[in-house]
């Protein structure tokens, strides 16, 4: 009982400018609901406190509305939340949700349905990814993504799709940094080396490019290639991303559905716990990732 009656603690989620605006904004606004539980008001007795509506605090509470400082000082008040640490874990959060979006410098390219994953992966701790048609957008060239985009948006206007190429292209950085790097495990349909986009010397590129990050990215990186002959396992039609954080209790797992127009997000455990299930069959039919190099070399002699 003693334990229940805990107060709640953001302490544990770290203040870390790499993870972006969002993860910041979602781990503050899971606390602020804690802490009103804790306290045993209601929405509409926080949302007097601020002069807003029950609404407003509905939103802030997850982490679709802006925080403003004065309101969440205001709402730590009402909530009995004393302790020096805490408010100042808590300010560097605020202060950091409200920083520009990872995608903001990319505005125009980057879909409105890509937004929520774009924003959460810098702070992943691990990516799964299954893409049955395609290289995975994180490790395509600008030629081969370039091709891709104006294929699947062919009435896009030059410049927004040049950004779109940007914005594709820029995300791999994220695996670069020195600090707590996302890792990567990536299933590919074996059909994605012999799908020709582009030219063969596209495809020639595309794969040395692969080569390249493989070496480059060892401990960051898992590819795996599915056979034909994984059969109804490898049936699936869409593109799949599981996403889990370096701060599970304040992040919960998310899944990205892409669908050709538009995205499905799934964050209930149960839907989570579901694809990444299939995620990881798909990774246990494949063929391991210590083959990958070999099989990448056989799919660039093909297209010399």
């Amino acid at each position: 009982m003693a334990a229940e009656q805990q107060a709640p603690s953001i302490l544990g989620f770290p203040h870390r400018p790499e993870w972006g605006a969002t993860a910041h904004r979602r781990a503050v606004a899971g606390h602020l609901r804690r802490c009103r539980n804790h306290a045993g008001l209601g929405t509409g007795r926080a949302a007097e406190c601020i002069g807003a509506s029950p609404a407003t605090i509905s939103r802030m509470e997850t982490g679709l509305a802006s925080l403003k400082t004065a309101d969440v000082s205001h709402l730590l008040d009402e909530y009995s939340v004393r302790d020096p640490a805490e408010r100042q874990r808590i300010a560097l959060l605020v202060h950091e949700a409200a920083q520009p979006e990872v995608w903001q410098p990319y505005a125009h390219g980057a879909p409105d349905s890509l937004r929520p994953l774009l924003a959460m992966e810098p702070a992943a701790r691990r990516i799964i990814s299954y893409e049955p048609q395609l290289v995975p957008g994180w490790l395509q060239t600008e030629e081969y993504a370039r091709i891709v985009i104006r294929a699947t948006h062919p009435t896009l206007p030059a410049g927004e799709i040049e950004e779109r190429v940007r914005l594709r292209c820029a995300r791999i950085d994220m695996l670069r940094r020195e600090t707590d790097p996302p890792t990567l495990l990536a299933v590919m349909d074996s059909e994605v080396f012999r799908r020709q986009v582009g030219t063969p010397g596209v495809m020639y590129r595309q794969i040395q490019y692969l080569l390249t990050l493989l070496d480059e990215l060892r401990y960051r990186i898992r590819l795996h290639i599915a056979p034909l002959s994984v059969g109804a396992a490898g049936a699936i039609g869409h593109p799949i991303v599981h996403l889990r954080f370096f701060s599970p209790d304040y992040l919960p797992d998310m899944v990205y559905l892409e669908q050709y127009e538009g995205a499905l997000y799934r964050e209930k455990p149960s839907d989570s716990e579901r694809y990444q299930a299939v995620l990881n069959h798909l990774c246990g039919v494949a063929t391991p990732a210590d083959q990958t190099a070999s099989l990448l070399q056989e799919a660039l002699a093909t297209w010399r």
